[in-house]
């Protein structure tokens, strides 16, 4: 190998080595540079049932630590355990921006035992009376895995102006369901056509003030009966 040789071998094996030494003295930099950086900003959103104070006290971030301290699967788990919540999206970015995205499970009503039946078909018992859910007021164990799948088609609006639900079944439908409003009307309707709740604000209207008994449950237009009048039906509506 001549002296030329050798001294171009000598200038790769410098250069490699500062290269290698800037990679290291640049990844300490971002190493401890990151653990200097804080939370900034945080957002929670789709909570209804829990306040965005509750979510930060649960997941320990009301003090908004540093965000290497933020770990994203522990927030998950620690939230998942409750069981109104049924699943969490966790994202951390560089500018210290951290987004918890809720999915609460829906509280469909309360039975006379006083528990809460979830979308999920979960029992709980709540230490603080939620407002606008409804009371089931009698057993309807012969259809009520199907009349649970057919709450969730309610709106939330909706459910929220319903009080009680009593299961009335007939002959003719063992689906049936009467819902007192909280305005004092009542609703009958079955399984099958549980949907045509939701037009509920559009035909409050057109009753003009009256109270009575409005009919979904039959027929392909609503019949009302007014309780203060003997004939059994009074006046339609389509």
């Amino acid at each position: 190998m001549t002296i030329l040789e050798k001294t171009r071998r000598k200038k790769l094996n410098y250069k490699k080595i500062i290269i290698a030494l800037a990679i290291i003295l640049f990844g300490v930099l971002i190493f401890f540079g990151y653990r200097f950086l804080k939370v900034k900003n945080i957002y929670v959103v789709g909570n209804q049932l829990f306040s965005e104070y509750d979510i930060l006290k649960e997941t320990n971030l009301l003090s908004y630590p540093p965000l290497y301290q933020v770990n994203e699967t522990e927030i998950r788990n620690t939230l998942k355990n409750n069981k109104l919540i049924n699943n969490v999206k966790v994202n951390k970015t560089l500018s210290g921006k951290v987004t918890i995205e809720i999915s609460e499970n829906k509280i469909l009503y309360q039975d006379k035992n006083s528990k809460y039946m979830l979308s999920n078909k979960e029992e709980i018992e709540l230490s603080e009376t939620p407002l606008g859910v409804p009371t089931l007021i009698n057993d309807c164990s012969k259809v009520k895995d199907k009349f649970i799948e057919k709450l969730m088609l309610i709106d939330d609006d909706i459910l929220k102006h319903i009080s009680e639900i009593e299961y009335k079944p007939t002959e003719l439908d063992k689906e049936r369901f009467m819902f007192y409003m909280n305005d004092t009307n009542y609703v009958y309707v079955t399984l099958g056509k549980i949907n045509l709740i939701n037009s509920y604000n559009e035909i409050y209207p057109t009753l003009e003030g009256k109270k009575g008994i409005l009919y979904l449950d039959s027929g392909n237009h609503f019949e009302i009966k007014n309780k203060n009048e003997k004939t059994e039906e009074t006046e339609k509506t389509e």
